[in-house]
């Protein structure tokens, strides 16, 4: 049986939602509810996942990564449910309640659309912590979401699935040929429901008309109505743009697209390629009918140019959607002097257009910095691409530049775009600039300098329009006077200079994130730090010198809550034992270089592994650059076929190929608890 799994934030949404769309498919289809309210269990590979919006999208895109399909609903307002909105006088202030801010903007621009500009509308949300003092509430169907001091609440109903959605579900179901004509019914239904509805209301109000006009208007097609003789009786202002020339009302369907057309319904989206006067349309054409006699034919016409022109753009923002930056200035919380004026000199230079530079060690948040900036830019609506050049050393050029087909053995056919073409009009990261070699700076030089990039195998010199933010945790200064970067590049990327701050700088701050990802790691399980851990052990970690700093802080919390034995608080015994080293360290005179202080790249990729309960070598060279080890794909293969010659881990296929065995797992035991 054909499934359809439908995620929302809320649950009232999600029963909206799916009462809704039962009406097209009946018994054809299961249908499965999720909430983010209430959590998402299921699982999603392979099937048909349907959001009710970009946020949802956002909360769930990990959950629903391997789903088949995933369709994000276009939804619009029940015009049935806004008659009480018409005796509202003009400028009236409305709180406009929703469940997320995202829907709150989209609804009241919608209601704009519908023709309620006079109201002066302001969003409320969960979350928002300050809001409009208003008299009345509107709200589409969030009734319980209202604040309790708003005396007047108005329910227009939830937003239903409009018929765009339903059609793009129902092809992906296979169901269009078996349900399509109930689609195209009950869509039609409805906007006669809606005249019908209108008409009425015209006793009531003189703004009636107007809405109908406003609705037929703004529907993205050209609607024409004619009866079954072939008169025009109505038509859209789309139709008039469209048909400039033409004289419509009244005239006859054959006279305007001629004697050889038929006036009969086209079934199954089989919709006919029409020419018309060396111009190309797609025409459909439903009949309307009540108790079994025909009202109506209502005729669609849409711009077969137009049309293409629409889906190359809606492609390329769906390809644009895996360059994004996840992360905005609320998520850099801090209480050190220091760190808050670094955030506010950075929310600065995200309003300029100039290049970033920043600079710290491994482990503080420079991608993290880089997003945000990134996020409270001009070019916020646009892609953030992100490169590390330590971990691409060896494709690097390829993976910037892009490559034509044939320009080395394994090229694509049809070539590749590269980041920087991904990354036009938006922001391109470049982690670890310092790890650039020097025949790669001279072309890094040449982009900056000329905005063009050229692909490799190529001649074509593509402009693109890009904002650069570099990060290195080395002094590129002394890389300059030691002649391993140039000295003209490193001018053109310190515009703007941004230091990050060790952790052992901001001691602070360290309860503070000691407590955020505890409850991260642990699903808000815990509340408060002194409820996870001993006093000697929160002590501990305020004294410790954190080589790795923020990333390593997050990694001591993710093995704690991996080991941690319940009702039971962490002691000083159970904290990984190369802490107690780094602590030892910087006892000494002179502390060691941080790589001799830590583990081996060895111990290093054997924690990995154990803690990631098995991971791929791909995955692998991810993760320890993420931890601040870089070392290539060919030295991690090294590392592992060793670690597996001592029988440490065994080697499968598949995305978690490595796996500890039990005397790895006695090694990692001893390695980390001195057991």
């Amino acid at each position: 049986m054909k499934e359809l799994n439908v995620i929302s934030l809320g649950v009232n949404t999600l029963h909206s939602v799916i009462q809704q769309i039962k009406r097209y498919v009946e018994k054809e289809v299961l249908i499965k509810g999720h909430s983010i309210e209430e959590g998402l269990n299921g699982n999603f590979d392979g099937k048909v996942v349907l959001l009710t919006g970009e946020l949802v999208f956002r909360n769930a895109s990990e959950q629903i990564q391997d789903a088949s399909k995933v369709i994000i609903a276009r939804r619009a307002l029940r015009y049935e449910n806004i008659e009480q909105l018409f005796t509202l006088k003009e400028k009236t202030r409305v709180l406009l309640v929703n469940d997320s801010k995202e829907g709150c903007l989209e609804t009241i621009q919608q209601l704009k659309g519908h023709g309620f500009q006079s109201l002066s509308f302001f969003p409320y949300y969960p979350g928002i912590k300050t809001y409009e003092s208003c008299s009345i509430a509107v709200t589409p169907g969030e009734s319980h979401l209202v604040p309790n001091d708003i005396p007047q609440i108005i329910d227009i109903g939830n937003r239903q699935v409009d018929i765009t959605t339903i059609t793009e579900i129902m092809s992906e179901l296979n169901l269009l040929s078996q349900r399509g004509i109930v689609a195209s019914s009950e869509f039609v239904s409805e906007i006669i429901g809606l005249t019908r509805y209108l008409s009425v209301l015209n006793h009531k109000l003189d703004h009636s008309n107007l809405l109908l006009t406003t609705i037929f208007d703004k529907f993205p097609k050209a609607l024409l109505f004619c009866d079954d003789q072939g008169m025009i009786t109505y038509f859209n202002e789309k139709t008039k743009r469209m048909f400039v020339d033409y004289s419509l009302l009244n005239a006859d369907i054959k006279d305007f697209l001629g004697r050889d057309f038929k006036l009969q319904p086209t079934y199954d989206h089989e919709d006919e390629v029409f020419v018309l006067h060396d111009h190309t349309y797609i025409v459909s054409i439903d009949k309307v009918e009540k108790d079994g006699e025909t009202i109506c034919y209502l005729i669609e016409f849409e711009n077969y140019d137009t049309f293409k022109q629409i889906d190359t753009v809606v492609r390329s923002k769906l390809k644009n959607k895996k360059f994004i930056a996840h992360y905005d200035f609320t998520h850099l919380y801090s209480r050190s002097a220091k760190m808050m004026k670094t955030l506010e000199l950075a929310k600065k230079m995200a309003k300029r257009d100039s290049t970033v530079l920043i600079q710290g060690e491994s482990g503080t948040g420079k991608e993290l910095l880089s997003q945000a900036i990134h996020n409270a830019s001009l070019r916020s609506d646009q892609p953030f691409v992100a490169v590390n050049f330590a971990a691409l050393s060896s494709i690097l050029e390829s993976e910037l530049f892009g490559y034509e087909e044939g320009a080395f053995t394994g090229a694509k056919k049809g070539g590749k775009r590269g980041l920087f073409e991904e990354a036009h009009r938006g922001t391109i990261f470049m982690d670890e600039i310092g790890d650039a070699p020097l025949d790669l700076q001279v072309k890094l030089l040449r982009v900056l300098q000329e905005g063009v990039v050229r692909r490799v195998g190529g001649n074509e010199q593509v402009p693109i329009d890009i904002r650069i933010i570099a990060a290195t945790n080395v002094n590129l200064e002394e890389k300059v006077q030691e002649g391993t970067f140039r000295q003209d590049l490193y001018y053109r990327l310190n515009v703007l200079p941004l230091q990050t701050l060790p952790l052992r700088e901001r001691r602070e701050d360290i309860l503070l994130m000691l407590h955020h990802y505890i409850n991260k790691f642990t699903n808000d399980e815990v509340y408060h730090v002194n409820e996870f851990m001993e006093k000697e052990t929160i002590e501990f970690f305020q004294r410790h010198p954190w080589p790795g700093n923020v990333r390593e802080l997050v990694n001591v919390v993710e093995y704690m809550v991996n080991v941690k034995v319940t009702n039971q608080k962490i002691q000083l015994s159970d904290v990984p034992i190369y802490l107690l080293k780094e602590a030892d360290n910087q006892k000494e005179p002179e502390a060691k270089p941080l790589c001799e202080s830590m583990l081996s790249e060895e111990e290093h990729v054997l924690m990995i592994i154990y803690l990631k309960f098995g991971i791929g070598r791909r995955k692998l060279v991810q993760e320890l650059a993420r931890r601040g080890v870089n070392i290539g794909e060919g030295k991690v293969k090294s590392i592992i076929d060793m670690l597996r010659a001592n029988q440490l881990i065994q080697v499968n296929r598949g995305v978690r190929g490595c796996t500890v065995t039990e005397k790895g797992k006695t090694y990692v035991n001893q390695l980390f608890m001195g057991k």
